[in-house]
């Protein structure tokens, strides 16, 4: 038997620790046909620039998102999700003009301040799909279009135009509570059976008005 070699290994966290995630690109670039369904519900202007914020470990969960931005037409550009890379998120935005900044959290938040830039001028007229830590920093920034980004351990959720939480559904299920737990439903280097996200949250059949077939999630908040 020919043990399958990954192209890129990432990680994801359980119980704070993180595990080792190796995947190939046929697997990543599967998910990425979803993605593209819910960023096509933005209707961007062809060519646009889409600012991917993201860790050197979530290469697994970000690389989808990336590919996803190349099949429906726009340009990708990254920064890391760190402090001290927050000079060049501003950079980024105000040189290359974004129409979507994704996966920006409260590291990238505090980092803006720390340089001396003001997020409202950084993310305003942007659609800003923010991790949980940030959510509520930036809707209080008038003129940011906020949605939702979640990392569910090798994989993630965003919104799509119309608010849902969107996660790959034909590679991934969910179950569990109080918190999701994930299983591979599709064939992956690295299977995962019922794997706890930490995420508390529940998964959702009904449709999106935003014409994706993939499943929702609805987070509830921790008591």
């Amino acid at each position: 038997m020919i043990q399958q070699r990954p192209d890129v290994v990432g990680c994801y966290h359980v119980d704070g620790k993180p595990e080792f995630f190796p995947a190939r690109y046929d697997e990543l670039e599967r998910q990425a046909v979803g993605m593209a369904r819910l960023l096509q519900s933005f209707v961007f202007a062809p060519g646009s620039v889409i600012l991917t914020v993201s860790s050197v470990g979530e290469v697994a969960q970000f690389a989808a998102f990336e590919k996803a931005i190349q099949v429906t037409g726009h340009y990708g550009i990254n920064a890391e999700a760190s402090m001290f890379d927050a000079g060049r998120v501003e950079s980024i935005c105000r040189q290359f003009a974004p129409v979507g900044v994704f996966g920006v959290g409260q590291a990238t938040l505090e980092g803006l301040k720390m340089f001396g830039h003001d997020p409202a001028k950084v993310f305003g007229g942007r659609v800003v799909w923010a991790r949980p830590d940030a959510v509520e920093s930036l809707s209080r920034i008038e003129g940011v279009d906020l949605r939702r980004i979640v990392v569910l351990g090798p994989t993630i959720a965003f919104d799509c135009a119309k608010r849902g939480l969107h996660f790959p559904s034909r590679d991934w299920a969910f179950s569990g509570e109080p918190t999701l737990a994930i299983s591979s439903r599709m064939p992956f280097i690295t299977p995962l059976e019922s794997v706890d996200t930490g995420v508390a949250g529940r998964v959702s059949t009904a449709p999106c008005g935003c014409g994706s077939r993939d499943l929702t999630i609805t987070l509830e908040e921790r008591v």
